[in-house]
């Protein structure tokens, strides 16, 4: 029989890629240090690639980086023939100074077809000797359950924070270099077999093995849910049947797949490599959610709007209630305008979001300075302004900027600027920081004497002269300082609260708006991104004009689109998920001349391309999942490119047929939004509407008025159990399910009104988080109503 490759290894050489703690065992794994000072192998080997799957008039080719790979050109890549049916094998050289080789298939017909882009696959050559042969059995990687990859699923829903005590009994993560065909200690058998299995849904503290008789071999994680083994057989062992299982945190059976696998070995084979998923009792992952403006939520803490802290109480609230996923509007600095999509910095968070009072705290517990009168001072604000059903937003702005501004005159600058963890925090940040805030001190000034200061462009400094702005000597350093406090505390609760929301396996989802305003710190910094001649709007009539630059891709392309790269990247340290607001914009824009004329969308032709290019770059920027915004004038070529690339679509059930069982998997199924009424608004708004859907899924009859809360039930319902990935329903609509928890003014719910301002961006939810988690019997209906259409469920 084989032995299994055991391995005792030094766990201090070893770099592991873990957010936070925790080093599994390695024995039994075919991993061994990197000699960083070897002189690369000389020689090659051959790949041998295996798949099925069904091409109508077309061919397959595996392409990648490396030139052995096509060099990214999928013209010049390892073409696959077909053998017959749907087998498809090809081969390529591969030198051994290659390392780890990365490619997808790309299948090559009248409309092309890839792989997951979110995990590409990899083979490290290392430790092959020259002259051989590995043959590669692939299975073709959907981009559908490699949504599952990002980290959405990995550090939130099924990560839950990737805590200390959970990844000691996970998978050891491992780089890809690290694995070796020939582990010095390796059983003796004639063929190696190496295992790569494609499983991101996997609970937090589960680990996965490969189950072979009475074996359990081990596994190491690679990164986006792709994990590796590798055992030795003797020739009297092949065939061999084998199953892949997830084991507890004690090492008892958690999941196990249906039934056993066959490995069969061709004749004369000494390296076989079998790339598959796994294959889940429940085929598909559906996840749910809820969606509420930071600005809306209601806490006994807030100070008369939503805060970034009480993002724990919403998190708590999920928790009960079977949620996984809170959507909240954009949260960048957008100066005096309430609208969120009017941001001045696409990396700034706006100061309305702080609490004071932790400010207040964190000085007190940190330098023992007794901050009493300032703390009695944010009490006082919370108490004066926490009672308002609506958010005063120019009165709590003014009112923030005062205290934050008395806290740091009690600190002192001096301490303030003292404090290393706020320093080191600038100086990792000062790449966007340090413009931020330069632009916000000359805003200031020129809003004194420039009657075209809301145009940054034409202002008097310029923002190559942010270094002189910012620089400690200089008369404006105390507003400086003061711009770099409130950042630094605004990421210091929005990373608290992001962390107790995955560790309760709740996954936050942003919001990238797609423009940014004129009189921005992004477009005073970097013009030349930006079309600066023209408008970004829509065709109709009338013409809609947002007033803002469209992006210079052409620009942005290169330098690899470095500012898409850096502003996801920052998203990335408290978000799991965001979505891309009029995704179409990324497509093709309707540009319009900022001195009159019509407009016209841009590019006017090849928009699958365009769409493929710019997503693909942004895609790449980070590891969140990404939803597509994509209602309103649709082209053709959009819905292939998102599914190409594991981008979800949105659907809102009044603006479709509402058969929410035919909608993609790829999708966010939405109840209302928040630039439409909620639902129980839009039954008294739209009545042929309401009849419609009362005749259509209800069963006909009387249309009731109201609706009662047997029809909003439903309209949940209807959504929980469609054929969507997630879910993601406003709190209004929730909240309307249930007759005593609904607001006394359905019209008073309503978040924003596209094309007005009266009355936009106040909206408050009635009741306190606090209140909510207390409220057992509705949590355990939507609890169950979500359990009973298997949302949430892993496995």
């Amino acid at each position: 029989g084989s032995s299994l490759p055991l391995l005792k290894s030094n766990l201090n050489i070893l770099k592991f890629d873990r957010l936070r703690g925790g080093a599994p065992s390695l024995e039994g794994l075919p991993v061994e240090p990197v000699d960083g000072g070897a002189a690369p192998p000389s020689g090659k080997v051959t790949f041998k690639f295996h798949i099925n799957y069904g091409v109508d008039g077309g061919s397959i080719v595996a392409v990648g980086g490396a030139n052995c790979m096509g060099g990214g050109d999928k013209h010049k890549a390892p073409k696959l023939k077909n053998v017959g049916g749907e087998k498809w094998e090809g081969q390529t050289n591969v030198p051994l100074s290659e390392g780890v080789v990365k490619y997808q298939y790309v299948i090559l017909a009248k409309t092309h077809r890839y792989e997951a882009r979110i995990a590409d696959r990899a083979i490290n050559v290392r430790g092959l000797p020259e002259g051989a042969t590995v043959e590669v059995h692939d299975a073709f990687r959907s981009p559908k359950p490699a949504t599952l990859a990002t980290s959405c699923f990995g550090r939130a829903v099924f990560g839950k924070g990737l805590q200390d005590s959970t990844v000691a009994t996970e998978n050891p993560v491992v780089d890809h270099s690290e694995l070796t065909w020939t582990p010095s200690n390796a059983g003796s058998g004639d063929v190696t077999v190496r295992f790569t299995l494609f499983a991101p849904r996997k609970d937090a503290g589960h680990s996965v093995v490969v189950e072979k008789g009475s074996q359990r071999l081990p596994m190491a994680h690679v990164g986006h849910g792709v994990y590796i083994g590798q055992t030795s057989v003797g020739a009297g062992e092949l065939p061999f049947e084998y199953k892949y299982t997830f084991l507890d945190g004690s090492g008892g059976v958690a999941c196990s797949e249906k039934g056993n696998r066959k490995a069969t070995v061709a004749s004369g084979t000494k390296y076989l490599l079998i790339d598959e998923a796994f294959n889940y009792p429940n085929p598909t992952f559906k996840g749910a959610g809820m969606a509420i403006p930071v600005s809306g939520i209601k806490t006994r803490d807030s100070t008369g709007i939503g805060e970034f802290l009480d993002l724990k109480k919403t998190a708590d609230w999920c928790e009960k209630s079977g949620i996984q996923l809170i959507q909240i509007l954009p949260i960048n600095d957008s100066g005096e305008d309430p609208s969120p999509y009017s941001a001045s910095s696409s990396f700034a968070m706006h100061p309305i979001y702080v609490r004071p009072k932790t400010v207040c705290e964190y000085y007190a517990n940190k330098m023992g300075i007794d901050m009493q009168g300032s703390i009695g001072w944010a009490q006082s604000l919370v108490d004066k302004l926490n009672g308002n059903w609506k958010i005063d937003y120019p009165r709590i702005l003014d009112e923030k900027r005062k205290i934050m501004d008395g806290i740091f005159d009690a600190v002192g600058k001096d301490k303030i600027l003292a404090d290393t963890d706020m320093m080191n925090w600038v100086q990792k940040n000062e790449a966007w920081l340090k413009t931020y805030a330069a632009f916000k001190v000359q805003l200031n000034k020129e809003r004194g004497f420039n009657n075209q200061w809301f145009d940054c462009t034409k202002w008097s400094k310029r923002a190559s002269e942010a270094n002189a702005l910012t620089q400690p000597s200089g008369g404006d350093y105390d507003q400086v300082a003061r711009v770099y406090f409130t950042q630094y505390h605004l990421h210091l609760q929005l990373l608290e609260a992001s962390t107790y929301a995955e560790r309760k396996g709740v996954a936050i989802k942003g919001d990238l708006p797609i423009g940014v305003t004129r009189c921005s710190a992004d477009v005073w910094a970097e013009p030349h991104l930006f079309k600066l001649d023209r408008n970004a709007g829509a065709p109709g009539n009338p013409e809609q004009n947002w007033g803002f630059p469209p992006y210079n891709w052409d620009q942005m392309h290169r330098d690899g689109c470095s500012w898409w790269r850096r502003r996801l990247a920052h998203m990335e340290q408290y978000f799991h998920a965001y979505r891309i607001d009029h995704v179409l914009g990324f497509f093709r824009m309707w540009e319009i001349p900022q001195h009159g004329g019509g407009g016209q969308y841009v590019p006017g032709g090849n928009v699958r391309e365009n769409g493929l290019k710019n997503l693909r770059a942004i895609q790449t920027a980070s590891n969140m999942m990404i939803c597509g915004e994509d209602l309103g004038n649709v082209p053709a070529e959009v819905g292939p490119v998102l599914l190409e690339l594991g981008i979800l679509g949105l659907k809102i059930q009044r603006w479709c047929n509402g058969k929410t069982w035919e909608y993609g998997y790829l999708t966010v199924a939405a109840s209302s939004c928040h630039d439409c009424s909620p639902c129980r608004l839009w039954w008294n708004e739209d009545w042929g509407g309401a009849e419609n859907f009362f005749n259509s899924f209800c069963g006909g009859g009387q249309t009731p008025g109201g609706p009662p809360d047997w029809i909003s039930q439903k309209i949940i319902k209807m959504h929980a159990e469609s054929s969507a990935m997630w879910t993601i329903n406003p709190m209004q609509d929730y909240l309307d399910m249930w007759g005593s928890l609904r607001s006394q003014n359905a019209k008073a719910d309503m978040i924003n009104q596209p094309g007005s301002t009266d009355g936009c961006w106040i909206w408050r939810c009635h009741k306190r988080m606090e209140d909510l988690c207390n409220e057992e019997k509705f949590n355990g209906f939507l609890k169950n109503l979500l359990k009973g259409a298997k949302r949430g469920t892993t496995y």
